[in-house]
């Protein structure tokens, strides 16, 4: 009897974990962003590859100041998308939205950079 109480209460645990386990995995959307630290090494990366990107778009130095917030997004490679504070050599401090692609083979891109804070994140 006591196995038997003990098999069905190991039973029960195991399906209450596994529930509360899907409950939590279904939280996040699938294929949607999730966080991450902003103090990971692929959020830094990113960060400074945007950083470098949009330099050479607009002809400015962006500095970085600080990493906001950061996520990233499976699809067929990895958008990071991160809230940076960056500002010109003398100027203001601003935030901006950055997606950086990184492809399979690890080529990254800038697709997006967009002023007035972070957006969607």
């Amino acid at each position: 009897m006591r196995k038997h109480l003990f098999f069905v209460s190991l039973l029960a645990l195991f399906v209450f974990g596994a529930a509360a386990a899907e409950s939590k995995a279904s939280a996040q959307i699938s294929g949607g962003y999730a966080k991450v630290s902003v103090k990971s090494k692929d959020a830094r990366d990113a960060a400074a590859f945007a950083i470098k990107a949009q330099s050479e778009v607009e002809g400015k130095k962006f500095i970085l100041v600080k990493i906001l917030k950061a996520e990233v997004q499976i699809v067929a490679g990895l958008n990071h998308r991160v809230c940076i504070l960056v500002r010109e050599r003398k100027g203001r401090s601003k935030s901006v939205t950055a997606v950086v692609y990184k492809d399979l083979e690890n080529v990254r891109s800038l697709t997006t950079w967009e002023g007035g804070g972070c957006k969607e994140l």
